[in-house]
């Protein structure tokens, strides 16, 4: 079957824009008709497989929790739910969360609910997400439910834009002295090797840095080349599953940036923890539920594990004292809401208290990588520059 999205008016002049599923566009155009409306327009999604995918537009965090938080206030204005998403759609100008609600718009004018037509889109808002959904529908309270999901998506976006924040002069500084390496070996050093008319009596430290800035003046469209085809071909891995997580594993092992995941994670778990329970889930499908919102492998099997400890009739706090999401600080904050009732304040609090800890973890990390990164580079172009100045001056030792 291939899913088409269409534009077309019915008798009495109504627009209409959806998605349809058909085996071809004449069926697809059979089937239109079939349901009363006239096509102005339709074509085929693209599915975005091969490399014209990599460059293509996903739904981000950001237009998540604007939609989330758009459709909370229509609804709280007395607006339907199918209404709510068609005048987002209308005012909306990103294409991925167009085609998106053109498909939830679909489903629900062929008669599913709200959460069975977000279902099929699970892996945009994640098991959470729908199941809070479901219950904001039984309950009556959807706008209230649609409220807490834009406030934890807002929280997550601050999250990943703190991260960001963090990471990004040490990458700056990073490029900036690769690129002082790479103009010092193609641009400088050329100039001043042809001072040399037998290289094999320079000394052996000139040798070396003459014939590596050879090979990049010699192999530098190669070079370029590859690195950029490495640079494409990693973005295009991290798009799969398996990839992203063998790289969260592996950084997660690191010094500095693993303590961030951990504390990243810890925040999630315990913002989840804190929205579902005052939802009103039972606490052992709120774990299970939040185990799943866990990105790192480990911590996840953890969560699991937990919950397994939980069904057999141990307390909260027992089963996740064996994990290694919380220290025994939190851990005891955990035990007393648990005693006194109070687990979704609780997980607030520590959710809060993590993200701190996250601020000032990612403050020492900074505080540590910029005298590093400026040492390493200094160190490597003043240390070709010096080499070529001692080479300069040993040049009467050297024939010409």
């Amino acid at each position: 079957m291939i899913e088409f999205e269409y534009k077309a008016v019915d008798s009495q002049g109504d627009r209409h824009q959806g998605t349809i599923d058909a085996e071809n566009k004449i069926e697809a155009l059979k089937k239109l008709q079939h349901e009363g409306l006239n096509p102005m327009s339709i074509q085929a999604v693209s599915k975005n497989t091969g490399l014209s995918g990599l460059f293509s537009q996903n739904v981000t965090l950001d237009q998540l929790e604007f939609f989330t938080s758009e459709l909370a206030l229509l609804l709280e204005s007395g607006i339907r739910v199918d209404k709510g998403i068609d005048i987002i759609r209308q005012s909306n100008a990103s294409p991925a969360l167009n085609r998106l609600l053109n498909q939830i718009s679909s489903a629900l004018k062929k008669g599913a609910s709200l959460s069975e037509a977000f279902a099929k889109h699970e892996s945009i808002f994640g098991p959470l997400y729908i199941s809070l959904l479901k219950i904001g529908e039984t309950s009556g309270n959807l706008p209230e439910v649609l409220n807490r999901l834009a406030d934890d998506l807002k929280f997550q976006k601050d999250l990943r834009s703190q991260i960001s924040a963090a990471l990004t002069y040490p990458a700056v500084i990073f490029f900036v002295c690769i690129m002082a390496v790479y103009f010092v070996l193609t641009f400088i050093v050329p100039k001043m090797a042809g001072i040399f008319t037998d290289l094999s009596l320079a000394p052996w430290y000139t040798q070396v840095i003459i014939n590596v800035s050879n090979f990049f003046v010699d192999y530098q469209a190669i070079i370029i080349g590859g690195v950029v085809g490495l640079l494409v071909a990693l973005s295009y891995a991290l798009k799969k599953t398996e990839v992203k997580s063998w790289f969260y594993v592996k950084a997660s092992h690191l010094p500095g940036i693993g303590s961030i995941i951990l504390t990243a994670e810890r925040i999630r778990f315990a913002q989840s923890m804190a929205m579902m329970l005052e939802a009103g889930l039972q606490l052992d499908t709120t774990l299970e539920l939040t185990a799943n919102t866990l990105k790192q492998d480990e911590l996840k099997r953890d969560a699991k594990q937990a919950l397994k400890q939980l069904k057999s009739g141990k307390q909260l706090s027992q089963v996740l004292a064996k994990t290694r999401i919380f220290p025994d600080f939190f851990l005891s904050i955990i035990k007393v809401g648990e005693e006194t009732g109070r687990l979704p304040r609780v997980f607030k609090e520590v959710a809060s208290r993590s993200k701190n800890d996250l601020e000032q973890v990612i403050k020492k990390l900074t505080t540590m990588l910029e005298p590093i990164m400026l040492i390493f580079m200094g160190g490597f172009v003043g240390g070709i520059v010096i080499s070529m100045l001692m080479s300069m001056v040993s040049i009467n030792d050297v024939p010409f």
